[in-house]
């Protein structure tokens, strides 16, 4: 079995309001004294810039299923997916694959392209003679904890 998705929504602005993002110190995250001048710095997060760099190009779809939880995909994240792309090797696409809207990985298998799940109980779906187009490329899993 496949993972099925929900229907397109497009990609309008999450939200019209700068987030506070706070500089991080070091390399694994606060340590030592912050810097006095680090009171006068004002820094934000506007998650359209940094999630969606095409947006005419940029849709949402709501994942469902469990095909893809090896790679961090869960039942109900929401995808950032990009029509724009070209994909490679190793990206993670949203396709229309013999009538069915599915995620999958894009890889060889067995030395042939194919469309690959993260979970053992989904074989890999060869793309050699089959029906499937390509609707994006996902730039972005936004993963809710408390739902």
């Amino acid at each position: 079995m496949t993972q099925p998705l929900s229907p397109i929504t497009p990609a309008v602005p999450l939200t019209h309001q700068s987030l506070p993002f706070p500089p991080l110190h070091g390399r694994a995250g606060f340590s030592g004294f912050p810097s006095p001048a680090q009171d006068y710095e004002q820094r934000t997060l506007d998650l359209n810039v940094r999630l969606i760099k095409n947006p005419t190009h940029t849709f949402y779809l709501t994942a469902t299923g469990d095909s893809m939880e090896g790679w961090g995909i869960f039942d109900r994240d929401l995808l950032v997916v990009d029509r724009s792309l070209s994909p490679r090797l190793g990206h993670i696409l949203v396709a229309m694959f013999d009538d069915e809207l599915l995620i999958k990985r894009y890889a060889l298998y067995r030395g042939t392209p194919h469309l690959c799940s993260a979970h053992p109980h989904y074989p890999p779906l060869p793309l050699e003679d089959s029906d499937c187009q390509v609707w994006g490329v996902v730039r972005a899993v936004i993963h809710e904890y408390l739902r």
